[in-house]
């Protein structure tokens, strides 16, 4: 970034500073290469003039216009120099939201962890400030990156934490929350309790006519009806988010969609489709950096190939995303692909090698106590020892994939039980408004706030 050239300036400068960074912000809801053209002249009037706070703020604006536009190695470079300029002003309030941002870049490049140590830092902020609104934010952003790690139980901790803050001030719940709860009723198989939370934050984000964050919501609906075995409504809703995601050139969600469309295609057996969408999604990943998605597209495809009884691309593919997870080290794929491995030898009959795989998917989801990773892998262990007939091993195994299929229920339970006792679930329970409006047509890693 230019080094700050200072010039004698009056009060009628600096408020064309901030009124440029006011047009920025607002207009990042509809229009967000408007909204960085707009950030990107605030800059430069704020370095000529030696404005250091509208130029923070200018800064931190056309971080989020990168990042939203999946640009995400600028989107760094923005917000290090808000924090920068912030830390030096001491300016705790804006600090916090360059942290935030920060945060939610390194969620968006599937880091968890560091993503996760900036959410840290900045609830240690705001808890200084006594901020506690902002920090019920913070808190969503910190439990959806604990959920993309695969750590439920921490991150219904920060949703519920969330919540009591929202409902203790009487304040309206922000529809990220109800955007991340639906991922997690998603997670754990309870399909019309996500549907009820996505609808939910579906009619906020519209009557607060935030065109991106609908489309998000709108993809959300789309992947729980592949779960609910609705191909056709799934694909309606991701194929109307993707037309709203194309206006503002967020190729990361466009991608994630072009994701979710093979996997519908894949499920409904339409083999070609899915592997045009999947070569588009894992195209534009490489594109922009996003590795750990390229990793999980790998993993789809492996598992597309399996279906296609084509075991040799099959494993190709699964090995080359173990290679690109492990090189980055990320966890939650690793296991998917040794999974996949896995299941992919159970099919030859080759327990020992397939044990190999399980044992180190199985070592890495307890780390993360991933219920719904180890059911699955106690469920493939079990089909290897039957393939092999030890009788008595498979049973073990068929029992530990109960076991903690049941945990996953009783967390859902917790979380729905601690829910209703916060008053948060809707009193209309979604059967009537904008709810009955999407849900009667007939066709059809995640929420963030910056």
């Amino acid at each position: 970034m230019e080094k700050i050239n200072k010039i004698n300036y009056n009060q009628t400068d600096l408020k064309e500073v901030d009124l440029l960074n006011i047009k920025a912000e607002e207009a990042r809801k509809s229009n967000n290469d408007l909204s960085l053209t707009l950030s990107k002249e605030a800059i430069g009037k704020a370095q000529l003039l030696g404005y250091s706070k509208g130029l923070a703020k200018a800064y931190l604006n056309a971080g989020i216009s990168c990042r939203l536009s999946s640009n995400f190695e600028a989107a760094v470079d923005y917000y290090e120099e808000a924090l920068k300029l912030n830390r030096s002003l001491d300016d705790k309030h804006n600090e916090s939201r360059t942290l935030n941002a920060l945060a939610n870049v390194y969620y968006n490049l599937s880091n968890f962890q560091k993503a996760i140590e900036y959410y840290d830092e900045c609830v240690f902020v705001l808890q200084s400030l006594g901020e506690i609104d902002f920090e019920a934010v913070v808190l969503t952003n910190r439990g959806l990156s604990y959920q993309q790690f695969g750590d439920i139980r921490a991150s219904l901790n920060n949703y519920l934490e969330s919540l009591s803050i929202y409902r203790s001030m009487n304040l309206p719940v922000h529809y990220a929350l109800y955007n991340n709860l639906g991922i997690v009723y998603l997670e754990t198989g309870s399909y019309n309790e996500a549907l009820k939370y996505f609808v939910e934050a579906l009619k906020k984000t519209q009557s607060e006519k935030n065109i991106i964050d609908e489309s998000f919501t709108l993809a959300n609906i789309g992947r729980t009806y592949i779960y609910m075995e609705d191909y056709s409504n799934a694909i309606t809703y991701l194929s109307e988010a993707l037309i709203m995601m194309k206006k503002f050139g967020n190729r990361q969600a466009e991608s994630q969609v072009f994701s979710n469309l093979g996997k519908a295609f894949m499920k409904m057996r339409s083999f070609p489709e899915a592997i045009k969408y999947y070569n588009r999604a894992l195209k534009y990943y490489r594109e922009i950096s996003d590795t750990s998605s390229v990793s999980h597209t790998l993993c789809e495809l492996g598992e597309l190939y399996f279906e296609l009884n084509d075991y040799k691309s099959s494993k190709q593919y699964f090995i080359d995303g173990l290679g690109v997870s492990k090189q980055i080290n990320d966890i939650v794929n690793e296991v998917r692909t040794n999974t996949g491995l896995a299941k992919l030898y159970v099919k030859f009959q080759d327990s020992e090698t397939a044990s190999v795989y399980l044992l180190n998917a199985e070592e890495l989801a307890k780390s993360r106590n991933s219920y719904k990773e180890l059911s699955k892998i106690s469920k493939i262990f079990s089909d290897s020892y039957s393939a092999i007939g030890k009788k008595e091993e498979a049973k073990k195994s068929l029992e530990m994939h109960y076991e903690y299929l049941r945990k996953m229920i009783n967390l859902e339970e917790e979380n729905k039980i601690n829910s209703i006792m916060l008053g948060h679930l809707s009193n209309n329970n979604g059967n009537d408004g904008l709810f009955g409006k999407y849900l009667n047509k007939k066709t059809g890693k995640a929420e963030i706030r910056v």
